[in-house]
């Protein structure tokens, strides 16, 4: 009896480990803007908003960040939409994150995203 319950205590604790270290992917959650860009982020997917000319455009597809080659940090665009522009935002481009002044932010391939409160 005392195997059994020793099993399955230890079978508790590694799916418990499972899904601690299933949930330490980097995911951004919110609202990230620069001018007139805005990058909205929810579990793995994000929507890109910008103006051009006057007109707003939404492009929605995934992300992912990671490491490249060089051990930098990066993050990954997927937009699955052949609309004009998207290409521009679709791809690897450098990653960074952090806090100045209270305000959190992000670098995307060198521009800088402060985080919108919400409100």
């Amino acid at each position: 009896m005392k195997r059994i319950i020793s099993s399955v205590i230890v079978c508790v604790m590694l799916l418990g480990c499972v899904f601690v270290l299933a949930s330490c992917g980097n995911k951004l959650s919110g609202d990230y803007k620069l001018l007139t860009t805005t990058y909205s982020f929810s579990g793995s997917k994000v929507s890109i908003t910008y103006e051009v000319f006057g007109f707003t455009k939404t492009l929605e597809g995934e992300y992912e960040i990671t490491t490249n080659d060089k051990e930098e940090s990066v993050i990954i665009f997927t937009i699955a939409s052949e609309e004009e522009g998207a290409e521009d935002y679709s791809g690897e481009f450098a990653f960074a994150e952090g806090e100045e002044n209270g305000v959190e932010y992000i670098k995307i391939g060198g521009f800088k995203y402060t985080k919108v409160e919400e409100k």
